[in-house]
């Protein structure tokens, strides 16, 4: 899969990653607002990108997929996925998280506006929720700016030993 706007290309993730998906691990800023259970950081790197790289949306439920400034196609900057995909509602969430390095500089934007763009061309997903700790005023913002209403705050389980306030937003696709 590969999905490219004026700014950025967001796709599949291969060995030839490696390097980049290490970046991000050893990054812990980039999971200060994430949950502790997240593939890339699962096991080893090999079996990580293993397990990445064959995902399907629609087979596996979600898509893990690396992100790359077009001008720089080659150097992974992040990390972007669909998940928790319902066939029967046609719904899916989408995430995103960046080295830390490329925070503040609008990429965040630029890719949600990628993932709306791809759901919208080239699935029949009709509802996409995003997922945000309320302290992760940036992500909120990121999404409102896409079109995204926020929904409700729920507690929900981010892997940290207790249950977790949670924003969600929601847009019709």
């Amino acid at each position: 899969m590969q999905i490219e706007n004026n700014r950025l290309i967001v796709r599949s993730l291969t060995k030839d990653d490696i390097d980049g998906i290490i970046s991000i691990r050893n990054d812990e800023k980039v999971y200060e607002y994430e949950p502790s259970f997240l593939i890339e950081r699962q096991g080893s790197i090999e079996e990580a990108i293993d397990k990445i790289s064959n995902m399907d949306l629609f087979r596996d439920k979600q898509c893990i997929l690396g992100v790359y400034e077009k001008d720089n196609p080659a150097q992974l900057v992040g990390i972007a996925e669909f998940y928790d995909y319902k066939a029967s509602g046609m719904i899916v969430s989408i995430g995103y998280r960046f080295l830390s390095q490329y925070w503040h500089k609008g990429l965040g934007s630029s890719c949600v506006n990628a993932l709306l763009y791809y759901l919208r061309n080239n699935t029949k997903v009709r509802i996409v929720t995003a997922h945000v700790l309320p302290i992760n005023k940036g992500s909120s913002k990121c999404l409102e700016k896409n079109g995204f209403e926020y929904l409700i705050t729920k507690k929900e389980d981010w892997g940290h030993g207790e249950l977790e306030d949670t924003d969600v937003y929601v847009i019709d696709c």
